[in-house]
């Protein structure tokens, strides 16, 4: 613990700005046992540290949700229902359940046949939790390779809480068990892990440690803490150099102080994620930065859905941007003037600290009523009301179903506001345009169309020729010298089979950046597609051993090895692919196809199962395993397969 001396030092400090990371631990932090990050994210220390002296801003934020986004499950932190723990979800026709068992989270999933049997049984140890609870939770688990996937399942809080199929996951041709978790997802969900240098970068391996920090802490708005701790505990600094050793965000300029808020809570639409500025890394954004050189927000226009008519569960400041409130505040009304980022405020204190922001604004009438405009009058209302249960009412979120959020674009009249609270169908959204939210953000005209061109190819699967090429020509033109485009450019080539333009693309990247994992596989599946299948095997042994647990590149290679009759090293090297991914069915139906050509039919059969027990929606998978059956005699088992409810 630290002395009581350090603490009254540090209760007194107010922070400002940037501190000067340091990579390594001093000598007097590994002395107190601290431990500091290095590599991409560097400088973190834990949160637990800056509790030690700012114990009050600590426990108020422990209630935040922000606190509680991402943790390992316990018996001790169970809201669920479990004893009602299971659904049916009919657009999948599979069977899912959630069961506790000795404190440890177990999820299920499997189907029935004609006979009312179980098949496709599917169970995996929850590992991860993601979500606070208030509104919902998602279940993660970490394979052996450090690559994180969720679960189809979720559990949804509110209306008396309910299990049903998590965001995404909602129709019958769900990704199921194999969703990636991708480290941009996990930036703001998350503090930033311990990883190293540059792995972070787009086109490396998406892998995290098997130690993650839990929930996002004091350092994701005030920045790495390692040098200002150490200058307090050497106690040698001058004060205004520990002040300048953390951030504090509300001493910076109001554009960079938002854009803390808005790195995560800015989000115009699911379908067309934010682009990072070309050149950085997913950890390398820290408070007192400009946003806008990190990140390229796009926007969408929808076939189905007017602007003003699109409500995403993360669209806060996407919405108060559309207020006029908002607008005529040229500005200065933002997420602080209502949010105080440590404070939980309790129901019943709701209504007085909402109706106090608003009427910092809004002047009040004799009977503290807000003043009108000229001629209008406020409904007879009393003077403790809650303002924003009109004007920034509950509404039900179109990307997350099963949830109700405040909608932070203020208006005079929402309507009926029980009309907003219904039941929806989901409807994914109908990208018809790509645009930049904010097109003056001083961009040059290049990047800016190579933003939108990667957003068109993102939403469209790289299949959208007319994206790639818009792409290519920017790219022809010499004005970029970063290698990201040429990383989707040769990925959008490859989906449309233009295999030697993937190809160019992909060295082109190369020469730009020649460690990049995914510019490699790509160069690599291109050889093999052209032909060239042991320059391709060459180049994939390389990039295995530089990246042993790249499990993309671990199984192409068996994929190479099954395509020139390698049989065995094909079987040794799909073997390997289940180790570390256990869940990758392909590879397990790559190995039921080695060992059927092996003429070994029970290995087959039991792979092949395995493969179908991850992915039972795998109709080639089915059929070959009901062949296989058939061939060795099996008829009625294969019949077990032929239909589930």
């Amino acid at each position: 613990m630290f002395s009581t001396r350090i603490f009254i030092l540090l209760a007194a400090f107010s922070f400002v700005l940037l501190p000067t990371v340091r990579v390594e631990a001093s000598d007097i932090l590994k002395e107190w046992d601290i431990a500091v990050t290095r590599g991409a994210a560097a400088g973190y220390i834990p949160d637990a540290t800056c509790a030690e002296c700012h114990q009050d801003k600590a426990e108020s934020f422990s209630e935040m949700g922000m606190a509680k986004s991402f943790y390992r499950p316990s018996p001790d932190n169970v809201i669920e229902d479990f004893d009602n723990a299971h659904f049916f979800h009919a657009a999948s026709n599979r069977h899912y359940e959630m069961q506790l068992r000795d404190g440890t989270y177990w999820f299920t999933r499997y189907q029935l046949n004609e006979a009312g049997e179980r098949i496709h049984l599917f169970e995996q140890k929850v590992d991860w939790i993601l979500g606070s609870g208030h509104h919902t939770r998602v279940y993660l688990y970490q394979t052996a390779s450090g690559e994180l996937f969720q679960l189809p399942l979720a559990w949804y809080s509110q209306e008396g809480g309910k299990w049903e199929m998590a965001p995404g996951f909602e129709f019958a041709d769900h990704l199921g068990v194999n969703r990636s978790v991708r480290q941009r997802c996990m930036a703001c969900h998350n503090a930033f892990p311990d990883v190293p240098e540059g792995s972070d970068r787009p086109g490396m391996p998406e892998v995290f440690p098997a130690h993650l920090p839990e929930g996002i802490g004091c350092q994701r708005c005030h920045g790495p803490g390692a040098d200002h701790v150490e200058k307090v505990l050497g106690g040698e600094s001058e004060l205004g150099d520990i002040r300048a050793a953390i951030v504090h965000p509300g001493k910076l300029p109001q554009t960079q102080l938002y854009g803390i808020c808005y790195g995560c809570h800015m989000q115009p639409s699911v379908a067309v994620t934010p682009e990072l500025r070309l050149g950085r890394s997913v950890y390398s954004f820290r408070p007192g930065q400009s946003l806008s050189e990190y990140k390229v927000f796009l926007d969408i226009d929808d076939a189905l859905r007017m602007r003003d008519d699109r409500f995403d569960i993360n669209h806060h400041p996407f919405r108060l941007e559309q207020s006029r409130c908002f607008i005529e505040s040229k500005g200065q009304l933002g997420c602080l003037n209502c949010h105080d980022p440590h404070v939980k405020i309790k129901p019943e204190e709701r209504a007085e600290h909402y109706r106090a922001a608003c009427l910092s604004c809004h002047e009040t009438d004799g009977q503290g009523l807000p003043v009108m405009q000229s001629g209008m009058f406020h409904p007879d209302i009393a003077p403790d009301a809650d303002c924003t249960a009109c004007h920034m009412p509950e509404r039900r979120t179109q990307d997350v179903i099963h949830v109700t959020m405040t909608d932070h674009r203020i208006v005079r009249d929402p309507g009926p506001r029980q009309s907003l609270t219904q039941p929806l169908a989901k409807v994914p959204s109908d990208v018809i345009e790509v645009s930049l939210l904010y097109p003056e953000t001083g961009l040059s005209a290049a990047e800016k169309l190579l933003a939108k061109a990667n957003g068109v190819l993102a939403n469209q699967n790289y299949k959208a020729d007319y994206a790639a090429e818009a792409m290519a020509d920017v790219m022809a033109s010499g004005e970029v010298s970063h290698y990201e485009p040429w990383l989707s450019l040769s990925r959008a080539y490859y989906e449309q089979k233009a295999y030697e333009k993937s190809l160019a693309a992909a060295q082109q990247g190369l020469d730009l950046a020649p460690d990049i994992a995914q510019l490699r596989l790509q160069r690599a599946v291109a050889d093999y597609a052209l032909g060239r299948q042991e320059d391709a095997i060459a180049q994939m042994q390389a990039l295995i051993d530089d990246h042993p647990n790249y499990t993309h590149a671990q199984y192409d290679l068996a994929v190479f090895y099954f395509g020139t009759d390698r049989l065995e090293q094909a079987r040794e090297q799909a073997l390997l692919v289940t180790q570390l991914h256990h869940t990758h069915w392909q590879a397990w139906r790559l190995l039921a196809r080695i060992e059927a050509r092996q003429g070994h039919a029970d290995a087959a059969i039991t792979a092949y199962l395995r493969g179908l027990a991850i992915e039972p929606g795998a109709v080639r998978m089915q059929e070959e395993l009901r062949a296989e059956l058939e061939n060795t005699g099996r008829s009625e088992q294969a019949q077990q397969y032929e239909a589930a409810k």
